[in-house]
């Protein structure tokens, strides 16, 4: 039985990793890591009401040993539950990317990565968020983080 933590996320939901199971690496949530997860979770239901659509969570928290399987940086919010990779059904990244900081206005980071083809990151803190916005993109195999929240069919 899933772990509800608000109305339409879980735990689970929170902590499924495609290379954990891959890898046999374990992802399992710290209880000290609860109170964030929960208030990432909190924070892509706004973005679900907002939309009025379902979210789809591709990563949240990430263990170090998993943050360093898939190549995450070694400062990432993942490791403390204080980041989600998400996609909303239905609505373009870009559009998503534009929407948080109406949505949540103390967010930390948010990143349009890669493109249509990509994903939301969006980073909380639990103090003195920076309120950045980045687009990753990838040149010459490297991803590179441009400043604000470009379309990517129009650079």
């Amino acid at each position: 039985m899933s772990q509800l933590i608000t109305e339409h996320f879980t735990i689970e939901e929170l902590t499924r990793s495609a290379a954990a199971l891959r890898l046999c690496l374990d992802n399992t949530l710290p209880a000290q890591y609860l109170r964030n997860a929960e208030r990432v979770a909190l924070a892509l239901e706004k973005i679900r009401a907002h939309f009025g659509k379902p979210v789809r969570v591709t990563s949240c928290y990430r263990s170090k040993i998993v943050n360093a399987a898939v190549g995450g940086s070694l400062t990432s919010a993942h490791c403390m539950a204080m980041a989600a990779d998400f996609e909303v059904i239905g609505v373009s990244n870009l559009d998503v990317c534009r929407a948080v900081p109406g949505i949540i206005p103390d967010y930390d980071q948010v990143i349009y990565e890669f493109g249509p083809g990509g994903w939301v990151h969006l980073g909380l803190v639990h103090r003195d968020p920076r309120g950045q916005q980045l687009t990753a993109i990838k040149v010459g195999g490297k991803t590179v983080y441009k400043p604000g929240i470009l379309d990517l069919w129009k650079i």
